[in-house]
């Protein structure tokens, strides 16, 4: 796995004074987590209400991580397993269809024939599968060599297979951007925001979705929650208000907010190593009260 063998010296940049989502130096230290015998740090903004890692990661180093995958896989995975893991546990096509219905609605759409989306940050393709099926011509933008082969195999051709940041797309202009899960993978979210303002049409729908800092499961587990805080993928841990905070210093009107996915059944169960009726009663539950 990349990680292995690496030390601090290449993985960490210089640490930081100020809060990367809202620039406010109220900061302080919040959560230390362990991976592959590196240490990460979490900072808390006392303004915002979000997190992030410092010192961070080096650049170089999380493009070692992300030219394989963003999922945070050791090897390639098949088709027919992400059709079996979603077929359990459909959060991936559920929060979909509802992003991209509520962006069709937004832009005042009956039908999309004729629209261009852009899906940054495309994954397996899920969210470019249902903005197809809406009727939008999608493009998509993704460095995971795995993650894309998976992508073709479901959507029939091939994203631009590097990040966001250093793609030119000329004189392109997009109806709307889906951005679900790679905010928080981003180490200057204001540089891309402006990026994408720049090739959104007048009227477009930006769709972002992030996981939330203040999430039941951060609340129940703290350090032991690896979705929202997973280092050092993630390097930053948004709250409602520091996405807010965000979007407006970009410049974007905020349109709508919604609370969309929903947590795997297991997911407190395997974080807590239950086991026999302990298991059974905690995943009862979990699916009961979503």
């Amino acid at each position: 796995m990349i990680l292995e063998n690496m030390t601090s010296t290449n993985v960490f940049n210089l640490k930081i004074d100020a809060c990367p989502i809202c620039h406010s130096q109220k900061i302080k230290p919040w959560i230390t987590k362990e991976r592959a015998g590196l240490r990460f740090k979490i900072f808390r903004c006392s303004t915002c209400d979000s997190g992030f890692l410092n010192p961070p990661p080096s650049k170089e180093y999380l493009a070692s991580i992300y030219a394989t995958s963003g999922h945070g896989l050791t090897h390639p995975v098949s088709f027919a397993e992400i059709l079996r893991a979603e077929a359990e546990c459909p959060n991936s096509t559920v929060d979909a269809k509802r992003i991209v219905g509520h962006a069709k609605q937004l832009l005042g759409l009956q039908e999309a024939r004729g629209l261009r989306a852009l899906d940054i940050g495309s994954g397996y393709g899920f969210y470019t599968r249902a903005a197809m099926e809406a009727g939008f011509a999608v493009f998509a933008v993704n460095p995971g060599t795995w993650e894309n082969e998976i992508f073709v195999k479901m959507n029939g051709f091939q994203p631009i297979q590097e990040f966001f940041e250093g793609v030119d797309l000329g004189d392109e202009k997009f109806d709307l951007i889906i951005l679900s899960q790679v905010l928080e993978h981003v180490q200057k979210p204001l540089f891309l925001l402006h990026k994408i303002k720049s090739i959104l049409r007048p009227g477009g729908v930006i769709a972002i979705a992030v996981p939330n800092v203040n999430s039941f499961l951060v609340k129940l587990l703290g350090a032991k929650e690896n979705g929202c805080l997973w280092v050092p993928e993630h390097v930053s841990y948004f709250s409602k208000d520091g996405l807010v905070f965000l979007l407006k210093r970009a410049g974007f009107k905020i349109m709508q907010h919604l609370f969309i996915s929903r947590i795997p059944y297991y997911a407190v169960s395997n974080r807590l190593d239950l086991q026999g009726i302990g298991r059974n009663l905690s995943n009862s539950l979990v699916e009961h009260i979503q």
